[in-house]
């Protein structure tokens, strides 16, 4: 262990991470969560990861390993035995696993970063182990199994984005993506309760309905909720989790260290094709609008623009329609080009061939990380105006925002990005304020002692005092009219 994580003369915290994924699993929260771990080390505290493991091993198997100083412990899960929507809250051998994992590497504080595959009630589980508890709210999956709020739909595109909870349209959603989960179809007849469900549209309703009020109750438990933007937490609020109970703490970049990289990528692979680069970075998950970014560009026929969408092409729930119509559009259209998924590693040499980066998302964008790296890195931006990503372009000062669903104004924006050469300079020329991730690092440091403090009484020793500096943190948003679960639990 490094002389960073070493454990100083019983100083330091101990920070629990559960996660979804660990790296070299890919995704944003994944890359979140290994900074964040990084920064930690330098304050001279030590990180241990529970996370699933989805590989070829024998379900509940236990994997112990190390890397760069964080002690990892994976447990292979692949949903293999849910039988009713009720397994989605509530998993009891992941349980089993959570407690043997503290029992063995007691924690001063756990953070939760997903519950997928832990289940909802994973939160009581850690709570009733007198375990100081954060949790940030990286999308919406404790509101929406799918995660994104974003409604199955006949139709390939234009799916239905969803405000807040609705049991019939929730209970309807679910049964087309999980038949096998819900009463209507093959699904077991229970609530996460133990409660029966009547075999029907009603008991679909019903079960959509007991699994929201469940993820309420349990997001009423730890000591800490952590929201990425002010636009997330006003979605959770809408469903009835109280505002004030977030806490917008803003993601981190790696922001000089990044720049730099990509300079140096620059300086070493000078493009020479004359054309105009537009990327689109991370997994082209419905949600993200990246076919109808495509189908855009197709209309918008500039032959200098070339459309580089680099990340996975994964079914989304199983249904693949998106995908296979974004590869088709490919095979039709050379100038768009789908290069797969990339290794963090890769990320300078991506962002040093491009000319700016896109992020067309339909659904209410928690973060969006790939444009502030774009930022950090010098690029202008094409952002819709869903969720978090307007603020990235910094109201026209470092990009274009787009209506999310307007096809004549993404073909607009292309034409203009493409054809604007002064514009696209003036953009990338912004100096956008971004956050580093050492000032996230040191909130969040505030905010686990504070929770430890509230749950044991007692002030941790620390190798470093703490930072008395608070960064602005966006102020809660005005009371909205409540919707269904807001009523039913008074948020």
């Amino acid at each position: 262990m490094s002389e960073l994580t070493r454990k100083v003369e019983g100083r330091g915290l101990d920070v629990g991470f559960l996660c979804q994924g660990w790296p070299p699993d890919q995704g944003g929260v994944e890359s979140h969560a290994q900074d964040l771990a990084r920064a930690l080390a330098t304050r001279g505290h030590r990180v241990h990861v529970l996370a699933l493991d989805y590989g070829d091993v024998a379900p509940f198997t236990v994997a112990k390993s190390e890397q760069d100083g964080v002690s990892i412990r994976r447990f292979a899960y692949r949903y293999h035995d849910q039988r009713a929507l009720a397994d989605l809250a509530v998993n009891a051998r992941a349980e089993d696993a959570i407690a043997a994992w503290l029992a063995e590497t007691p924690c001063d504080v756990v953070h939760v970063h997903h519950l997928t595959g832990w289940g909802l009630r994973a939160l009581r589980a850690i709570v009733d182990l007198g375990q100081p508890l954060a949790m940030t709210l990286h999308d919406y999956w404790p509101l929406c199994p799918r995660g994104q709020m974003l409604r199955w739909s006949s139709e390939l595109a234009r799916a239905p984005i969803c405000e807040r909870p609705e049991p019939a349209a929730c209970g309807a959603c679910i049964a087309a993506t999980w038949p096998h989960l819900m009463p209507s179809r093959e699904g077991e007849l229970r609530d996460p309760l133990g409660r029966a469900l009547d075999k029907s549209a009603a008991g679909d309703a019903a079960a959509a309905e007991a699994r929201t009020r469940f993820a309420l109750e349990m997001l009423a438990l730890p000591q800490r909720l952590f929201a990425p933007s002010a636009a997330a937490r006003a979605v959770y609020a809408a469903a009835g989790v109280p505002a004030q109970r977030i806490r917008v703490v803003e993601n981190g970049v790696e922001v000089g260290a990044l720049a730099a990289d990509v300079q140096r990528e620059r300086a070493a692979r000078a493009r020479g094709d004359g054309l105009v680069h537009l990327g689109v970075l991370g997994s082209a998950l419905p949600s993200k609008g990246v076919l109808e970014l495509a189908e855009a560009f197709v209309e918008a026929a500039v032959p200098s623009l070339v459309l580089d969408v680099h990340g996975a092409l994964p079914a989304y729930h199983g249904d693949a329609r998106c995908i296979d119509a974004l590869k088709a559009l490919a095979a039709r259209e050379p100038r768009i080009r789908l290069h797969g998924p990339y290794a963090r590693g890769e990320l300078a040499r991506i962002l040093a061939g491009l000319d700016g980066v896109a992020a067309p998302s339909r659904w209410q964008e928690v973060f969006g990380l790939t444009v502030r790296e774009a930022r950090a890195a010098g690029l202008p931006v094409l952002v819709s105006d869903r969720g978090d990503l307007a603020r990235v372009a910094d109201e026209g000062r470092a990009g274009i925002v787009v209506p999310a669903d307007d096809r004549a104004a993404w073909v607009a924006a292309l034409r203009t990005f493409a054809g604007d050469a002064a514009a696209r300079a003036r953009w990338a020329a912004h100096a956008s304020a971004l956050r580093d991730v050492d000032s996230m690092m040191r909130e969040l440091e505030r905010e686990y002692v504070a929770a430890i403090v509230e749950v044991t009484g007692r002030m941790p020793s620390l190798v470093h005092p703490l930072d008395a500096q608070q960064p602005a943190v966006a102020a809660a948003p005005p009371k909205q009219k409540k919707g269904l679960f807001g009523r039913l639990f008074g948020g």
